[in-house]
């Protein structure tokens, strides 16, 4: 089976084509304090091997312990091979299954780490989920590319790994991919990345959370809310305190502008203002917040509408052009 997998310090993403459910876990790990009872069913993605945790929004809801990091020697940790392996239980049922896996690496920490994370994703690793019977997962191929190199080609490529956008794919292409801890600038040109254009930014989606947490202590200060919940605010622009509302979007909107600003000057730095890029890919989980602010400053720069764009489902762009690539391997 051919995956594309994205494990970020906000959330972890997995694609294996439109056939299967695209996979999107929060990226956090705790212990498995499990709700007694539920109509709704089972709380939150459980593993029993290699050892016993519960993964996802189940852990930010219900875990006494969560860990969650957003530190480069993350890729090291148990945690990280715990959200490995979950979303490839969240892929496949099969007790035996072969993958050859795309992922990518943050572009600062590309040429250091991508050795360690393809041999960390190598091999055979086995684990097992309630009610299933073990798995066995077998990771015969593993390459590690550049994170926002994803977010191009899943515009670039087709389900077939084929190339289908020739202006994109022979063209100069600015990235811009909004993570959690980092913003990453990607310029390619002929699907080769230019690295004197090349850099990453240290503002993401956990800034905006940071923010938000020191306005609710101050705001609302019996409130006692995780991280990621915090971002499920930010989303909803709202937040409830004892039943009722309580209205974040001047507050979000105070902090999303300067951080909007902060990517935009470093990509203009970097890029002098795009006036040699054909384009310019916005990709992320931070897209859908910061994108709005920044498409439109780079357009109104180059006179075009469309010059700078969020990319269909920017959330999900890394790992479903990292499965295309895959794809695309397979043919060759």
């Amino acid at each position: 089976m051919n995956a594309g997998l994205d494990v970020g310090y906000s959330a972890t993403k997995a694609w294996a084509g439109p056939d299967r459910a695209a996979v999107h876990i929060v990226s956090a790990v705790g212990t498995p304090d499990l709700a007694r009872f539920s109509l709704n069913g089972p709380d939150g993605l459980v593993l029993e091997e290699p050892e016993r945790v519960l993964v996802g929004a189940g852990a930010v809801r219900q875990s006494r312990f969560l860990t969650r990091r957003e530190d480069r020697d993350w890729v090291d940790s148990d945690e990280w091979r715990t959200l490995f392996l979950a979303a490839l239980t969240e892929l496949t049922e099969a007790t035996v299954v072969e993958f050859r896996i795309v992922t990518g690496l943050p572009v600062a920490f590309f040429e250091g780490d991508k050795v360690k994370v393809r041999d960390r994703l190598l091999g055979d690793h086995r684990t097992k989920r309630p009610n299933r019977r073990a798995q066995m997962f077998k990771v015969t191929e593993a390459h590690v590319i550049p994170q926002p190199f994803g977010t191009l080609l899943s515009v670039c490529l087709d389900d077939r790994g084929a190339i289908v956008d020739q202006a994109l794919a022979t063209g100069k292409v600015g990235v811009v991919d909004i993570g959690g801890k980092t913003t990453n600038l990607l310029s390619v040109n002929r699907l080769a990345e230019i690295s004197a254009e090349t850099d990453s930014v240290n503002v993401g989606a956990w800034d905006m959370v940071r923010s938000v947490r020191r306005y609710l202590s101050n705001e609302c200060p019996d409130l006692d809310i995780r991280d990621h919940e915090i971002i499920e605010a930010v989303i909803a622009r709202q937040v409830k305190y004892y039943g009722q509302p309580v209205d974040l979007t001047a507050e979000v909107n105070k902090t999303l502008e300067p951080m909007a600003d902060q990517v935009m000057a470093a990509a203009s730095e970097m890029w002098n203002g795009g006036a040699g890029l054909d384009a310019i890919l916005i990709a992320g989980g931070g897209a859908l917040l910061l994108g709005p602010y920044i498409a439109p400053q780079f357009n109104r720069v180059a006179g075009r509408p469309d010059f700078a764009r969020v990319v269909p489902d920017p959330v999900f762009a890394n790992a479903r052009g990292y499965w295309r690539f895959a794809q695309r391997l397979a043919r060759e």
